[in-house]
């Protein structure tokens, strides 16, 4: 339905232009029911950038359609021949490799508008400089794409910052994942007995016993998971400084990779601080 969708729109435009030779060519095209990708170039040249860059995305779009598409095809085929819905393996992991093709087709339909800009003489210094952050620090230096004057940040100390903020955001993660695990024991979700192993702590573990004070039966264990939601909260406000801070560290150029370090750093953190403790129980 999208390439559809999409022909049905150029056709009423079409319409409603004058004869023009690139105008007949186009609309022998969309009418060609064989024809699943719009000639962009054509409609650039008789409607113009803004029209153009919407079928160039929705021809962008349609190819990487393609990819789970085939990949739905053999989970539909596994599904009804080899597994069922509820125990076949591969539901669940089309379901995450979608969450991933989502967010790549993101990014890579951003570096192909940048194309664009280039290749369609879009490319304004003006708007790339409203990206860019006053707080950067880097070396003069002439810009091979504009051949105007430029800063730049060499890339072997920006590696070196990398480890740096590494060094400081890994052992904030270590901690939070021990927090979890020191809850894990209390509550009683890890026992000797029952999954126990390498996270078990027999010194918490054992405040779940039956009768003691965090017994899953008692009142108090419902305090201590009021207690863990507080802790992470004030975890997480306190890491948001942290990323911010090792962020500033990194000397980034635009604001845009800015707000990428720090969601990287956040979004770790927080998933790990807020689902580790159901995945841990959903997995064992």
């Amino acid at each position: 339905m999208v390439p559809l969708w999409s022909k049905a729109r150029l056709i009423r435009a079409g319409h409603e232009g004058i004869d023009d030779p690139n105008n007949s060519a186009l609309i022998k095209q969309v009418k060609n029911p064989f024809s699943l990708y719009i000639n962009v170039q054509k409609i650039r040249e008789y409607y113009g950038d803004d029209t153009a860059i919407y079928f160039e995305w929705m021809n962008y779009f349609q190819k990487w359609l393609l990819i789970p598409a085939f990949l739905a095809i053999f989970v539909s085929i596994s599904v009804k021949y080899v597994f069922t819905l509820e125990t076949s393996p591969l539901a669940g992991v089309f379901s995450i490799f979608m969450s991933l093709w989502g967010t790549i087709f993101l990014v890579s339909w951003r570096r192909h508008t940048r194309g664009l800009d280039v290749k369609w003489d879009d490319y304004v210094v003006q708007n790339d400089a409203e990206d860019l952050r006053k707080e950067f620090k880097g070396e003069r230096c002439i810009n091979p794409v504009t051949d105007l004057p430029d800063t730049y940040f060499p890339r072997n100390k920006l590696l070196v910052r990398y480890a740096q903020s590494f060094c400081v955001c890994f052992p904030c993660w270590v901690v939070c994942c021990w927090v979890i695990v020191c809850f894990l024991n209390a509550t009683g979700v890890i026992r000797p007995h029952h999954h126990g192993g390498f996270f078990d702590m027999p010194y918490l573990s054992q405040m779940a016993d039956e009768g003691q004070i965090f017994d899953p039966e008692g009142n108090a264990n419902m305090i201590l998971s009021i207690a863990q939601a507080i802790l992470t909260i004030v975890m997480n406000i306190y890491f948001r400084r942290v990323a911010h801070w090792t962020a500033d560290l990194e000397n980034h150029k635009t604001q845009r990779a800015y707000n990428n370090s720090v969601f990287i750093k956040r979004f770790i953190f927080e998933f790990t601080d807020f689902q580790l403790y159901l995945f841990y129980i959903g997995i064992y």
